[in-house]
């Protein structure tokens, strides 16, 4: 279902602002969801923004297509700074996602706002409702491709002959996503997306380990 059409002129509206009127207020919002949905204030919003509510409320209506406004606006800077620069399909399928995961950290350091907003938008259980689903599903569905696309370019003849490619492919797939989803798991309170960005850099030491584990697993010796 659309945006009413009002809705959306006066989103249009505020794309309009000057750049650093925008920004503030982007980023003032996006801050303030890091502490979950429910609690987000926008009273909070409008003060760090340096605007007043009523044109807070004039160019989304509600909290809700604010948040998701937020979403949208997210995942059209990472499409255009981060998924449309991906260019490293090569045949080790452990070291393309590898790469992956240090483009990211590109972004992260690039717009720490956006990667903290939309880290704790995938995991804030109260933010779920049905348009919120519909944008973090887009999301997904584009981070699939990608990675089906890493899948499909992946040399198999660097697998040991003793192993089944195709297994080999699931359980590196499983070990990726169960590893994302394990430090999901972030403590009631916590600033999420902020809390992950904090800890990225451990979080690529140990993710490297796990891949180096993986390739000692299924790549014959000389691959390794």
């Amino acid at each position: 279902m659309g945006e009413p059409e009002q809705t959306c002129e006066n989103f249009q509206k505020f794309l309009t602002l000057p750049e650093e009127k925008r920004e503030r207020v982007i980023n003032a919002a996006m801050k303030e969801f890091l502490v979950g949905y429910k609690k987000a204030s926008t009273d909070n919003i409008v003060r760090e923004a340096g605007i007043s509510k009523g044109l807070l409320f004039h160019y989304f209506g509600t909290k809700e297509r604010l948040y998701n406004f937020l979403i949208d606006y997210s995942i059209d800077v990472m499409q255009r700074e981060y998924i449309d620069l991906i260019n490293i399909l090569q045949p080790d399928i452990l070291e393309s996602v590898w790469q992956l995961s240090l483009l990211k950290q590109d972004l992260s350091n690039k717009f720490p706002d956006i990667f903290d907003f939309m880290i704790s938008a995938f995991v804030d259980a109260s933010a779920k409702n049905e348009s919120t689903l519909a944008n973090l599903a887009r999301f997904n569905a584009i981070q699939g491709k990608i990675m089906a696309d890493v899948y499909a370019h992946a040399d198999i003849s660097l697998f040991r002959n003793d192993i089944d490619p195709k297994t080999a492919m699931e359980i590196i797939s499983w070990t990726i996503y169960g590893y994302g989803q394990s430090k999901a798991n972030i403590a009631p309170g916590e600033s999420i997306g902020q809390t992950a960005r904090e800890n990225y850099d451990w979080f690529l030491e140990e993710f490297q380990q796990i891949l180096n584990t993986l390739r000692k697993c299924f790549y014959k010796e000389e691959s390794q």
